[in-house]
């Protein structure tokens, strides 16, 4: 695949997820639309749509799913573990603040994913969520809720498991130090620093 034309985080919602919109040759590819549907389609202009990928099923992340499903008549796609979570209130809910995907979700499956003209490799790490993944485009690695600047998700949330989360960590320490790493909330990082600086990993 040629080199990423754009990478744009747009940080909406209560707890300011970040959304990123990813663009290449007049197509788009939106990650975790969180919230705020109409400012997360200014960013789009004449642009295709190619698809929403969703890191995990909380509510932070998926709020803005169906609004633009409808308006640009794009697929969404999730791992299977986090199916439950999105049609679930209950399961993706915090301080009262909840979400509901109401359109069909199709499988985010593990290894290569061609979304359109995106080809990205999909790694399963849970312990934040079952279905939590880490979505790597070329050397860039969007973590969703995994792995953050020098922290890591919450394990103690519906479906959370401390486990599974260290199993996680331990996979990320195999992966390319190089890789840019786009996290679900906050700045961006490099895995390099991650692992040098990050006292979980």
């Amino acid at each position: 695949m040629a080199k990423l034309k754009e990478i744009i985080c747009i940080p909406v919602g209560t707890f300011q997820a970040n959304c990123y919109l990813i663009k290449q040759e007049g197509h788009v590819l939106i990650i975790d639309p969180g919230a705020r549907a109409i400012k997360i389609m200014e960013y789009i202009c004449d642009e295709i749509v190619d698809g929403i990928i969703l890191t995990h099923g909380h509510f932070d992340h998926i709020g803005a799913v169906d609004e633009i499903m409808k308006a640009t008549g794009c697929k969404c796609y999730l791992h299977r573990n986090d199916q439950e979570i999105v049609k679930n209130k209950n399961l993706n809910s915090m301080n009262g603040i909840s979400a509901k995907i109401y359109h069909e979700v199709f499988d985010l499956h593990e290894g290569i994913n061609q979304i359109g003209i995106f080809s990205l490799e999909v790694f399963n790490t849970p312990g934040h969520t079952p279905g939590s993944c880490l979505i790597k485009i070329d050397n860039d690695l969007f973590s969703g809720d995994v792995l953050f600047y020098m922290s890591i998700g919450r394990v103690d949330l519906p479906l959370g498991s401390e486990r599974e989360m260290r199993d996680s960590l331990r996979f990320i320490k195999t992966l390319d130090p190089s890789l840019t790493v786009y996290p679900g909330h906050g700045q961006s990082t490099t895995l390099e620093f991650e692992l040098n600086q990050n006292p979980w990993l």
